[in-house]
């Protein structure tokens, strides 16, 4: 039993890093090689001064700050969220037509991303459910400890919804909020995806494991850099 056990065990462990490693492995001191996500949103220029001379220049878009409870009654904020990879959706609690599904999905990515401990899963509720509630929702769902559930007032989150993530991004919620969303490190949309579709959710997955792994490679890069330059 105990050898069936520890087979189990290593399958798991193998499916889980597999696709991060061998993503490692092809891109390895390949600085130019990475298969990159992209960006969406629109290009902000900004001026950089450099040797006295001023250099016009673009960042990427990225999402505003943010404050609202979550269901322990913690204030979430993007800056708290600052240096992890987060996935969020906004979701209806009580539409009985999309909200399950949305549940099921968001437990399908953190049951998928189970050795990635700094990842964050992240629901805005579009109606303006109290902190107990969240709390209620988070446990009928089964929903893990990486999960936060966020609400605020009802026409305050769908216009959040709209200005800092569909408006920038060129995607319509005439059909209503049924996207994902892949947020990086720095707070710069790196996906969206279709909440309705497992599909679409498995190339999230997939694109978690993408970027955890250039985040690893650049890492690694930049320490080496610093190594050689102490050693001279």
């Amino acid at each position: 039993m105990n050898f069936k056990k520890s087979k189990k065990t290593f399958l798991l462990l193998f499916i889980l890093i597999f696709p991060s490693a061998f993503y490692v492995y092809l891109t390895a001191g390949k600085e130019k090689s990475f298969v990159r996500l992209p960006y969406f949103g629109p290009k902000h220029p900004f001026v950089v001064t450099a040797d006295g001379k001023q250099k016009k220049d673009t960042v990427f878009y990225s999402v505003a700050d943010f404050n609202f409870k979550n269901q322990n009654g913690n204030t979430i904020t993007a800056h708290s969220l600052h240096s992890r990879i987060w996935v969020c959706c906004f979701e209806d609690l009580k539409d009985k037509n999309v909200s399950p599904s949305q549940a099921i999905l968001m437990n399908r990515i953190e049951s998928r991303t189970d050795l990635d401990t700094t990842l964050r899963l992240l629901t805005f509720a579009l109606d303006s459910e109290s902190t107990q509630n969240l709390a209620a929702y988070a446990t009928m769902v089964h929903a893990g400890k990486r999960q936060y559930f966020l609400s605020a007032d009802s026409g305050k989150m769908k216009q959040f919804a709209i200005d800092a993530f569909y408006n920038p991004v060129d995607t319509s919620c005439k059909n209503g909020f049924i996207h994902f969303f892949l947020v990086d490190r720095e707070g710069c949309i790196r996906g969206i995806y279709n909440g309705m579709h497992v599909k679409d959710i498995d190339e999230l997955i997939d694109n978690i494991s993408m970027l955890e792994a250039a985040y690893y490679v650049k890492e690694n890069r930049e320490k080496g850099k610093k190594d050689d330059d102490v050693a001279m």
